[in-house]
């Protein structure tokens, strides 16, 4: 053996000693570490909770109102993908009358005319829906009917009897003449001529 061969021998001996000692050390990190629990029994691992958990207005599915217990008269017939609607406020509570001469007899227990405007108690009434009827198609089927062309600020629609609208406006009939709207969210109906 020459000066050269045990120049590579000993190279390779260093380098079997390092690949031996990494081996080790990899294998000692990855080993799960051993408690005086962890000895006794196997440890469940423990639930991390993230550290930027989904905002509030992130689009996610909404898995415990679709898993309901007791809900299988409701299957398929449910739009998960659909916003859930808000109930309407409650109505305020009823007060007594506040203005002079309200508990005289025969007096309604309505302010005057000209001060109800004015008393900040009196809510406003439901706004009016947002939607025009700008026109009609005659629909060539053996049931007949009509298909109404409806639009708000931003879109048109075609819209048929019974269909809701945006979630919130159920059509009630259609002529050639007016559109009969329903407000879901007021209980409210509206009829809306055809714009010129």
């Amino acid at each position: 053996m020459n000066k050269q061969d045990r120049q590579k021998l000993s190279i390779l001996a260093v380098l079997l000693g390092v690949l031996g000692l990494t081996l080790l050390l990899g294998y000692r990190l990855n080993q799960p570490s051993t408690t005086a629990e962890g000895a006794a029994g196997t440890q469940a691992p423990e639930k991390r909770i993230s550290v930027n958990p989904p905002a509030p207005t992130a689009s996610q599915l909404r898995m415990d109102l679709v898993e309901k217990p007791g809900s299988d008269g409701d299957i398929g017939k449910k739009n998960i993908f659909d916003f859930a609607h808000t109930p309407p406020p409650p109505p305020p509570p009823q007060r007594g009358p506040s203005f002079p001469g309200a508990s005289q007899p025969g007096n309604t227990g309505l302010p005057p005319t000209g001060l109800r405007s004015s008393i900040p108690g009196i809510p406003p009434g439901p706004p009016p829906i947002p939607l025009k009827y700008q026109g009609y198609l005659v629909l060539d089927t053996p049931a007949g009917g009509f298909t109404a062309l409806i639009a708000d600020d931003q879109r048109h629609y075609n819209v048929s009897v019974g269909e809701v609208l945006m979630g919130r406006y159920r059509i009630l009939s259609i002529t050639d003449k007016v559109v009969d709207v329903e407000d879901i969210e007021y209980n409210r109906r509206q009829s809306l001529p055809i714009v010129k």
